[in-house]
């Protein structure tokens, strides 16, 4: 073989060397520069912290709520990041609707189990058997279509539809619990952590799985709507 064509071979194969290695390189940084782009999207959703013991009166928000307005309550949303002690915990109650009694059948809520998201809407359980990572935010959606008899629940976390029953309870004429992150019967089931944008809508605004949104803003449909840099706690 000429020693020029020899020469040609090996540069040419030196050069697609070099440039497979820029290829790695690229592919490489653009995966760190997504990643860290969604580690900063994270990062700068405004939350408020909870401690342990805080709470949201939820009839001082929203006074109707002690009526248990069925067609207003389409779908319950909220951004969450919890700690770790909250991820601990036997049970850690986020979001509670309830009579006197604290009776499930009687109520809606969503709950933490050692940090697995489960909802209770009239007696019947939607258990995500997703558990939350303790300082990661989640979207957290729970939609419950009322227009009908049997009722349809729905559990969704970050998008994606993780539990899905039908309600046959009858819907109750009032509420008189009405309460986030709090426990009302003092047994400890509370909840410690981040709180981001909180939404009620009176229509199920989740079918099929979804991107969720980076904040929850007001539609025709909200109506409860708590940002999360300004949460009301008591």
């Amino acid at each position: 073989m000429p020693a020029l064509y020899e020469h040609r071979i090996m540069t040419g194969s030196k050069s697609n060397s070099v440039f497979s290695g820029q290829c790695r390189i690229f592919v490489i940084c653009s995966a760190l520069i997504c990643s860290s782009a969604a580690l900063a999207g994270e990062d700068s959703r405004k939350g408020t912290l909870v401690k342990a013991g805080s709470s949201i009166d939820l009839f001082k928000q929203w006074p109707e709520l002690a009526h248990a307005p069925k067609s207003q309550m389409g779908t319950i949303e909220f951004f969450i990041r919890p700690d770790a002690e909250a991820v601990a915990r036997p049970r850690s109650f986020v979001f509670t609707l309830s009579n006197l009694g604290g009776r499930d059948s009687s109520g809606v809520s969503l709950t933490l189990h050692q940090g697995v998201v489960r909802a209770h809407v009239l007696g019947t359980t939607l258990d995500s058997k997703v558990k939350l990572s303790a300082g990661r935010w989640s979207h957290i959606a729970l939609t419950i279509n009322t227009t009908t008899v049997n009722k349809r629940g729905r559990l969704w976390i970050d998008g994606k539809p993780m539990a899905d029953e039908l309600i046959l309870e009858y819907w109750p004429n009032t509420f008189e619990v009405a309460e986030m992150f709090s426990d009302h019967w003092n047994l400890g089931r509370l909840f410690s952590g981040h709180i981001g944008d909180v939404r009620i809508s009176g229509s199920v605004q989740y079918e099929t799985p979804f991107k969720p949104p980076s904040h929850l803003s007001k539609t025709k449909q909200t109506v409860l709507l708590l940002k999360g840099n300004a949460i009301p706690l008591r």
